[in-house]
């Protein structure tokens, strides 16, 4: 993770939201120093930082590091479309495999 990048687009984002620095570290339970310590891109914030930082500004962290997703919907129509074409034995396979999915989430 480039922590310049990071340090750069929070910074971006915080001021566009017109926030200070040190309403924002008060926020997030940081030092204001901590704070610019991230923002200057020499430090990567940990991951429980991050997301208050994200949930503080409104920002969705997937689409703050470009990450693009499906939404579960649409993924759930694409299985629920291909569980119509299986046989009884792969039903069984597919159902254990949820079953197993859903023991371990």
């Amino acid at each position: 993770m480039d922590k310049n990048f990071v340090g750069k687009q929070l910074k971006q984002i915080r001021i566009q939201r017109g926030i200070s620095q040190e309403k924002l570290s008060e926020l997030v339970d940081i030092s204001p120093r901590q704070m610019c310590v991230i923002e200057n891109g020499n430090s990567i914030p940990s991951l429980d930082t991050f997301i208050k930082i994200a949930k503080n500004l409104h920002f969705d962290i997937n689409e703050f590091f470009g990450i693009e997703y499906e939404p579960t919907e649409n993924i759930r129509n694409e299985i629920i479309e291909k569980i119509k074409t299986v046989d009884r034995k792969q039903l069984n396979l597919l159902n254990d495999i949820v079953d197993a999915v859903a023991r371990n989430a």
